[in-house]
């Protein structure tokens, strides 16, 4: 059996792209596994407060590969092997492909696809301010919730941007707009079908089936029966405020006139589509959009310790 993956931020349509191969006789697939962040996430990013001494794993585990001749090699393959077993185990009997579609395995693409050069790889692009309206209109109800996703939003576009750079050329990796898949379904779905070694059948874009589990895009899944398109062009009422529309200039120029163009959009004609949106500025904005700078220096430094400690004392009493 084979690993697939659909790399993507949230919000991007994965879940929809996942639904849909999921129809396919030899596909089988599980909500969001999100075992592979977990793995590489190890070794990367700021340590997490536990009980039993992260720093200590993670200095333990560098003198431990670095004193192997393929340290890293090794490392990779040990991830491939473990996750292989377990997508193996969460698949369907006589399933030939299990396709996992974890929305953070964006930061870790490049990573994932060295210890898994041969799965087909799908890279789903949409429209990063299309991204975060539906951000706040799944999440915060239509308020800014945003800054909640500032690791997705950044870090996350930025590292799967530069991950398709690298694997650009190679046959087992592609990239489609969400924007395209949904509305011209019948040209550009059977091409889908094709890179994941399936077979399309224009039916499956009608009566689209749920996905089981707790992690997921439960809106979507909801709203979305078949495929559609009317979600489109709803992004820009989402930025009706000046201080939205302050906000996501300053968004599109942080991500680039050139990173956009690789993803397929244009920054002029986003900004000129920003304009369309009109309303008055709100109070949960001008509240939100700061207290997003506080809450990201705050929680990991002081909030996240005090809450390890607690529950640890909690299992410590229970024992």
């Amino acid at each position: 059996m084979k690993t697939g993956f659909i790399f993507s931020l949230p919000r991007s349509g994965s879940t929809y792209a996942q639904r849909v191969l999921s129809l396919a006789p030899g596909v089988s697939t599980t909500a969001e596994p999100w075992l592979l962040p977990a793995l590489f996430g190890i070794r990367v990013g700021e340590a997490p407060v536990a009980a039993f001494a992260y720093d200590h794993v993670r200095a333990a585990l560098e003198e431990l590969l670095a004193e192997l001749p393929e340290g890293e090699a090794v490392w990779r393959r040990a991830i491939a092997g473990f996750a292989h077993e377990i997508y193996q185990a969460a698949a369907e009997p006589g399933a030939e492909l299990f396709i996992d579609k974890t929305p953070r395995n964006h930061v870790f693409a490049r990573e994932i696809m060295e210890a898994f050069p041969d799965s087909p790889c799908l890279f789903l692009w949409r429209n990063p301010l299309a991204v975060v309206a539906s951000i706040n209109s799944t999440w915060g109800g239509g308020r800014w919730k945003a800054y909640f996703y500032k690791y997705d939003l950044f870090d996350g576009l930025f590292a799967l941007i530069d991950a398709w750079q690298a694997a650009r050329g190679r046959s087992n990796v592609m990239a489609m707009r969400y924007e395209d898949l949904v509305a011209e379904p019948e040209i550009h779905w059977p091409r889908v079908f094709e890179h994941f070694g399936q077979q399309f059948d224009v039916s499956f874009l009608r009566n689209i089936p749920d996905i089981k589990g707790e992690m997921g895009d439960k809106t979507g899944v909801a709203r979305y029966k078949d495929s559609s398109a009317a979600s489109l062009d709803s992004w820009p009422s989402s930025f009706g405020s000046p201080v939205r529309q302050w906000w996501a200039k300053r968004y599109l120029k942080k991500i680039g006139e050139e990173r956009l163009a690789i993803m397929g959009y244009s920054q002029q004609v986003l900004i000129e589509k920003l304009h369309r949106g009109a309303g008055p500025v709100t109070l949960s904005d001008l509240f939100f959009m700061p207290a997003g700078h506080i809450y990201h220096f705050v929680e990991p430094a002081l909030w996240r310790p005090r809450f390890a400690k607690k529950n640890a004392s909690v299992r410590v009493a229970r024992r």
